[in-house]
C-alpha cells in the first residue's frame, strides 16, 4: 500500500490514474450509481467553531467498486481544513492497494504541482483523492473520508458550499469517477452540503427530560435573542420571546423518541442549532453527570439538571442532608464520616413525581494531621509543657495529645530520650526535632502513633497548607494567589471589632496567610478586584497560632476611591505596619449557604 502526500507525486500519479480510468472506462453501466455523499450534524455554524463532514460511499445497488477519483472543494472565506482521516484509518472503512491525496495546509502538504491553485490559501480550495482498493467492495454505506473545519474567525453572515470543483482539464482534474475490477466507469454522482455562517452564538446548556409524558427543556441564551425556535422531529412547534428560557411539550408518546432542536433569533440573524432527544418512558429523569469526591476534609458533589425539578433531596447513607432548589447543581457535605464508604444519592421531585439516582460512594480516609514536632500540646508553641506532657504520659500515665509531636527523633517509639532530647533543645541548645519543624507539616514517616483526633484546631486542618493557622502560607508585598476550594472551617474566635462598619459572616472555608512587614509604613490588604469572585471576609491578627489578637477586620470593602468592591470583596487599609511587624491573615468566605464562596483569588499588598 503506498501513502503520499509529495505534491508532485501526487500530481503524477493522478495522472495516470486518470488516463488509466479513462482508457479502461470506454464502457459504463446504465441504470446504476454510485453515490459519493457529504455528512455534516449541522449546517449552520458561528465564526470560530468546528465541524466533521464525512464522505460516504452509498452503493445501494451493490457493484463492485475497486478504483474511485474524488475532489472536495470549499471557499477559504469561510472554511479551513484542520485534519484528514482517510480510508484504512477509519472504522469500517477499506484497505487501499494505493492512496494519493493532497489537500491544503495545515492538513495536507499543498505544493505547486497539479491543481496547485487548490491548496493556495485563497478562493477555492479542495482534497483531492486517488485510491486504488486491495480488493472490490460491494458494501453499501462506506466511510471513505473525514474532514475537520474550523469556520474562518473573521467570516460574516453568510451561506457557502462544501461541494466537488468543476472539471478542469488544465491539471488533470475530470471529475469524480468510480470503477468496478474490470476497470468499467460506474455512474458516479456527487452531493452538495449548503452550510450558513451566522455571528449569533447558539443557546448553551440545553437540557430535555420527560416525565408522565411531557418533555422539559431548558437552556441558557449567550446573548439576548429576539426570539427562539423550537422544532420537534423536524417540524416547527413553537416560537417563545427572547428571554424564555424553558418550555414544555406534552405531547409525548410513550415509548418514542423527540428529537428537538433549539434556534436563536435576533433580528434576521439566526444562530446554531442546538439538538437533544427526550426518550417517552413516562419515567421522571433523575440529574445527570452525578459525581462526588473529595473536598479536603468535605466531600463536593455535583449534577446537571435535566428538569426543572420543584426541589432535589441530597441523601447519605440514605438519610436526607439538605433540600435545595432546583437552581442548585452542586452541594458540599461539610461533616462527612472520615474512616467510612460514604453512599450518596439524589432524590428529585417534579410534579409530586419523585426519582432517586444511582449511588455515588466514595471512600473517606482518615486525615493525616498537621503538627509540629516537639509541640506535644498542640498549642502551637514548643514550652516546657512539651516534655513534661511527654514525662506525665510515660510514667505517670497522663493524656497525650499528640504522639507524633513527642517523637522527637521520629523512630516511630516513644520512651525518655524523646522528652530528654527536647529539653535539651529548649535549654542547652541541643539539636532540633526533626520533620515537621519548625513549620507544621504531616508525618515524613507515617507510623502507628499518630494524633488524637480530638486535638486542637490549630494543627487538626484538612492537611492541606494554609488550612489553619499553624500552616500558613508566606505573602509578601505585591499579588499573592490562593485558592480555598481545599480548605476547611477554622475555629479560632473573632469580631466585628475593627471592622469599618461592615460586618463578618461564618468565614467559610478559610485559608491562613503569613505576612512580615518589610518596611514601615501605611499597609493596604486588598481583595478588591474580579480575581476573587466570591463573597470574602478578612482578618488580620498579630499574635503566635493559639494566642491570636485580632487587630483589624473587613467583610464588604471600598476600593481606594470609595466605589464598592465587586462580589462584596474585603479591603484593609491605612494599617500602620512597623518593619519586622508579624501578622496573620485569614481569607473566607461569607457563608456556606450558596456553596460557593470559595475558591481562588489574589491578596494584593501595598506599603506605603
Amino acid at each position: 500500500m503506498l501513502h503520499s502526500k509529495n505534491a508532485q507525486f501526487v500530481h503524477q500519479k493522478l495522472a495516470i490514474f486518470c488516463s488509466l480510468l479513462l482508457t479502461l472506462g470506454a464502457t459504463t453501466l446504465s441504470g446504476q450509481q454510485i453515490e459519493l455523499e457529504l455528512n455534516v450534524s449541522s449546517t449552520t455554524y458561528s465564526p470560530g467553531e468546528t465541524f466533521v463532514a464525512d464522505l460516504v460511499l452509498l452503493n445501494s445497488a451493490g457493484l463492485s467498486v475497486r478504483g474511485l477519483q474524488h475532489a472536495i472543494s470549499w471557499d477559504s472565506e469561510y472554511l479551513q481544513l484542520l485534519n484528514v482521516e482517510l480510508t484504512g484509518d477509519l472504522e469500517g472503512s477499506p484497505v487501499p492497494e494505493i492512496l494519493i491525496w493532497n489537500a491544503p495546509p495545515p492538513a495536507g502538504l499543498g505544493g505547486d504541482q497539479g491543481c496547485s491553485s487548490w491548496w493556495d490559501g485563497t478562493g477555492l480550495e479542495a482534497l483531492s483523492l486517488g485510491l486504488i482498493l486491495t480488493e472490490s467492495i460491494s458494501a453499501d454505506a462506506v466511510p471513505l473520508v473525514r474532514m475537520e473545519f474550523r469556520v474562518v474567525g473573521s467570516s460574516n453572515n453568510g451561506t457557502t458550499q462544501i461541494s466537488t470543483p468543476d472539471p478542469d482539464l488544465s491539471c488533470g482534474w475530470i471529475g469524480s469517477i468510480a470503477t468496478d475490477s474490470q476497470g468499467m466507469v460506474l455512474p458516479t454522482s456527487t452531493s452538495v452540503v449548503d452550510l450558513s455562517v451566522s455571528n449569533l452564538p447558539r443557546p448553551t446548556d440545553l437540557n430535555c427530560g420527560e416525565v408522565d409524558q411531557t418533555v422539559y427543556l431548558s437552556w441558557l441564551e449567550p446573548v439576548a435573542y429576539s426570539q427562539i425556535e423550537i422544532h420537534r422531529d423536524g417540524n416547527f412547534i413553537a416560537q417563545l420571546p427572547g428571554g424564555v428560557l424553558s418550555f414544555e411539550d406534552p405531547d409525548g408518546v410513550l415509548g418514542t423518541e423527540r428529537a428537538y432542536r433549539i434556534i436563536g433569533i435576533s433580528g434576521s440573524l439566526e444562530s446554531p442549532e442546538v439538538n437533544c432527544i427526550a426518550t417517552i418512558d413516562g419515567d421522571l429523569e433523575t440529574p445527570s453527570t452525578f459525581s462526588c469526591e473529595q473536598n479536603g476534609a468535605t466531600v463536593l458533589l455535583t449534577w446537571e439538571n435535566l428538569l426543572p425539578y420543584d426541589q432535589v433531596e441530597v441523601l447519605r447513607q440514605g438519610e436526607v442532608l439538605s433540600v435545595l432548589d432546583a437552581t442548585a447543581n452542586s452541594f458540599i457535605d461539610q461533616n462527612p464520616i472520615p474512616g467510612t464508604t460514604l453512599q450518596y444519592s439524589l432524590r428529585s421531585t417534579l410534579s409530586g413525581i419523585s426519582a432517586e439516582s444511582e449511588v455515588c460512594e466514595l471512600f473517606l480516609p482518615i486525615p493525616d494531621v498537621l503538627f509540629i514536632r516537639g509541640d506535644v500540646d498542640s498549642d502551637g508553641e514548643l514550652n516546657l509543657v512539651d516534655p513534661v506532657t511527654t514525662l506525665q504520659y510515660l510514667f505517670v500515665f497522663g493524656d497525650m495529645p499528640c504522639a507524633s509531636a513527642a517523637d522527637f527523633n521520629d523512630d516511630g517509639s516513644l520512651d525518655l530520650s524523646d522528652a530528654v532530647n527536647l529539653l535539651d533543645f529548649l535549654f542547652t541548645g541541643g539539636g532540633a526535632p526533626e520533620a515537621p519543624f519548625p513549620l507544621a507539616g504531616l508525618d515524613p514517616t507515617p507510623d502507628s502513633l499518630g494524633c488524637d483526633a480530638g486535638c486542637d484546631d490549630v494543627t487538626c486542618g484538612s492537611g492541606f497548607p494554609g488550612d489553619e493557622c499553624i500552616s500558613a502560607l508566606t505573602v509578601t508585598i505585591g499579588g499573592n494567589e490562593f485558592d480555598t476550594s481545599l480548605m476547611t472551617d477554622s475555629s479560632d474566635a473573632y469580631d466585628n471589632t475593627g471592622c469599618e462598619s461592615t460586618f463578618l459572616g461564618q468565614m467559610y472555608a478559610d485559608i491562613w496567610l503569613d505576612f512580615t512587614a518589610p518596611v514601615s509604613g501605611v499597609a493596604s490588604f486588598s481583595l478588591c478586584t474580579e480575581d476573587v469572585e466570591f463573597d470574602s471576609d478578612m482578618v488580620i491578627y498579630s499574635g503566635s497560632c493559639g494566642q491570636l489578637v485580632q487587630e483589624a477586620c473587613n467583610g464588604d470593602g471600598v476600593d481606594e476611591f470609595g466605589e464598592p468592591c465587586p462580589l462584596l470583596t474585603s479591603r484593609i487599609s491605612d494599617f500602620p505596619v512597623n518593619q519586622g511587624d508579624h501578622y496573620f491573615i485569614r481569607v473566607g468566605g461569607f457563608d456556606s449557604v450558596s456553596q460557593v464562596e470559595l475558591g481562588p483569588g489574589v491578596l494584593t499588598i501595598t506599603i506605603d
